[in-house]
């Protein structure tokens, strides 16, 4: 966040916004996550450009004296959306063993996920530089459907993706409502619960502390042939 606020800063003050750049710049990007979280209320997403958007509105409410160009926007794009490639993507332990059992079983493979600030293509693009894409078939990001888990559109996207049907599908997540409860009411399979978050009125299909042995429940439960 200090690395985006710093670069918008340095962008909007060239543009001429004037001294109150500073304080703007984080008021501006407070403003898009809240507009982020008024959307994501009703389980719908707005686009990476509606959130680069979001941004530039408020900065120009607040600095009306700026003056836009193309070097300003493709700034104002690069802080808001790049953010996703300036630190190595950290990478949960046993996912690329669990991804090379998956895959050698010739599963068709999709990442279905909400987004942050930065739009899921530029986090996309970190993943594939780390090499997942020897493995993940399809990248289904929120702010692309414009779906947000729990909601069921994004589950539904990712299913015509996969050309797979909900009862022959697995879904495998980190987070009780988003994940486990929209999966479920999407019709999926199995909802496999991974790591320490829980709620009680949410019960996943299986349950793991970690990716670890993902493959060996799923053949526990009959889901994936020995």
């Amino acid at each position: 966040m200090r690395r985006r606020e710093a670069r918008l800063t340095e962008a909007y003050l060239r543009a001429g916004a004037g001294p109150g750049a500073a304080a703007a710049v984080p008021k501006a990007i407070r403003y898009a996550i809240d507009e982020l979280v008024v959307a994501h209320q009703s389980n719908i997403d707005l686009s990476g450009e509606d959130r680069v958007n979001a941004v530039r509105r408020s900065m120009l409410e607040q600095c009306p004296d700026t003056v836009e160009d193309d070097g300003l926007v493709a700034e104002l794009i690069g802080a808001v959306c790049e953010s996703a490639s300036w630190e190595p993507p950290e990478i949960i332990d046993g996912v690329e063993d669990e991804l090379d059992v998956l895959k050698r079983r010739g599963l068709r493979l999709a990442v279905v996920s909400n987004t942050g600030l930065a739009p899921g293509r530029y986090v996309e693009e970190a993943l594939v530089e780390r090499g997942f894409d020897r493995w993940i078939d399809h990248w289904i990001w929120s702010d692309d459907v414009l779906s947000w888990k729990p909601g069921g559109a994004i589950f539904e996207a990712a299913l015509g993706s996969l050309e797979t049907r909900a009862e022959e599908t697995a879904f495998v997540g980190d987070t009780p409502e988003a994940d486990i409860l929209g999966s479920r009411h999407a019709g999926f399979a199995a909802s496999i619960l991974v790591g320490d978050k829980s709620e009680a009125a949410i019960v996943p299909d299986i349950e793991l502390p970690s990716l670890k042995g993902l493959s060996d429940a799923l053949r526990e439960a009959g889901l994936l042939a020995p």
